[in-house]
């Protein structure tokens, strides 16, 4: 299962990234002015978050959860993904965001606080994906409603370089929300 998982983040983060498009205003110039980004958009040119673990790919599938050179490289893995460099010319620019919903505070019913993840089950199997690929969300006084969990949204606001750290994850960005809506194809 750990394995599974840590290929599976390698197949997401394998994409280089491109330039960052506009969001066409199509609602009579409310979205003037939003980035649409996606995931690939948070990982600076020339950096390969999968590198570290292809390197040590041969030898990781050979080791056993209890072998101390698996838990250095969990280690190494875990200082080089939580300190993944971030896109600076992002930092302070207002985006629309989608991914899953994690959810950090809020009553079951309605989150005020949640990690962004680029795909579902992030941040729950180990090991979470980089800090640049984690986004921590506030929506402010304005929690936004849930019907589930691992639910797929879309966060419109003010992204910031900022790095946060909680028990489920290390996040190398922060959006203080102006909407938070479900995710649309």
């Amino acid at each position: 299962m750990r394995r599974t998982a840590v290929l599976l983040l390698v197949v997401a983060l394998g994409i280089a990234p491109s330039e960052v498009r506009r969001l066409e205003a199509r609602d009579g110039g409310a979205s003037a002015g939003v980035q649409l980004i996606e995931w690939k958009h948070l990982v600076p040119p020339g950096y390969d978050p999968s590198q570290l673990m292809r390197k040590y790919y041969d030898d990781v599938s050979k080791l056993k959860d209890d072998d101390p050179r698996a838990e250095r490289l969990a280690e190494a893995l875990r200082q080089a993904w939580e300190s993944a460099p971030v896109v600076a010319a992002l930092d302070n620019k207002t985006v629309k965001l989608s991914g899953f919903l994690v959810s950090l505070e809020g009553d079951g019913k309605a989150v005020s606080e949640f990690l962004l993840v680029p795909y579902f089950g992030a941040c729950i199997h180990v090991p979470p994906p980089p800090s640049n690929q984690i986004v921590l969300v506030r929506t402010g006084r304005q929690p936004f409603k849930i019907s589930q969990s691992f639910e797929q949204v879309a966060v419109t606001g003010r992204l910031r370089t900022e790095r946060a750290r909680n028990e489920l994850a290390s996040a190398s960005y922060v959006i203080e929300a102006t909407r938070v809506e479900p995710h649309k194809p």
